[in-house]
């Protein structure tokens, strides 16, 4: 069993500078929509924010491993999470939270990995679970999720889950480079971008060489996307997303 907990006062002090230097509430509700169609929405963070609430949800980038779960404690237990998958926000009414992540039913409970992390209200947050750099065991990363409320730009993320790639380069066929430098475990963006539709090209950093094309895709106005990279069973890389838009009702 693999376990770690990261509560340094270096990390607390940067997560609340990096919150004070962009307000990431959201002032409308939001609605999700994974590639598969699935669709779901949250509460506005300004709602969650006057009620004491954080807004968190589950990417597993594990592969082949379903029916994730993840619990803060007995009172906070997500939705379960297949591969590839997205739960809908759940509202955590605590700052600090102990996630722990598990693969085995609720009666037998036993954490595959335990992260400590600090939460501010009304703020929107995306916990991946994926395989540690030894691919022995696992690890999870909590970004927080900026979605934006602009009508006129698309908005883009990647999330770099997909152990044993080394940096990848992001870039539009026939056109710009979105993002460099995409190491595992980091995550860029969001970037606005004018709404765009085409072909993504993942490229190894240094080599140039072409790790992964996702066609047809098609970056809306008013979208928040964020892409995660993965490692798919035969060692190659793979990608899901999921799409985040305020409701403008």
């Amino acid at each position: 069993m693999h376990r770690s907990i990261r509560s340094s006062t270096i990390f607390v002090a940067a997560l609340f500078a990096a919150a004070c230097a962009r307000d990431a509430q959201t002032e409308n509700a939001v609605t999700t929509q994974t590639a598969s169609g699935e669709a779901s929405t949250s509460i506005s963070g300004d709602s969650a924010d006057k009620r004491g609430e954080a807004l968190v949800r589950v990417v597993n980038a594990v592969p082949q491993l379903n029916a994730l779960r993840i619990r803060a404690d007995s009172t906070h237990v997500l939705p379960v999470v297949d591969y590839k998958g997205v739960t809908p926000y759940q509202a955590i009414d605590h700052n600090w939270v102990s996630f722990q992540a598990s693969a085995s039913p609720d009666d037998v409970y036993e954490p595959l990995e335990t992260n400590r992390e600090v939460l501010s209200d009304g703020h929107r947050y995306t916990m991946v679970v994926m395989r540690d750099a030894k691919a022995t065991g696992f690890q999870t990363r909590v970004v927080r999720d900026d979605i934006s409320d602009d009508m006129t730009r698309a908005h883009l993320r990647v999330i770099h889950a997909a152990q044993g790639i080394d940096e990848v380069k992001v870039i539009a066929r026939r056109g710009d480079e979105l993002f460099s430098g995409v190491s595992f475990t980091s995550d860029a963006g969001f970037k606005d971008l004018a709404p765009w539709a085409g072909t993504l090209e993942f490229r190894a950093e240094n080599e140039n060489r072409l790790l992964l094309s996702m066609p047809k895709v098609d970056l809306k106005a008013g979208r928040s996307y964020t892409i995660v990279l993965t490692l798919g069973k035969k060692g190659t890389l793979e990608a899901f997303w999921f799409e985040d838009m305020q409701s403008t009702n």
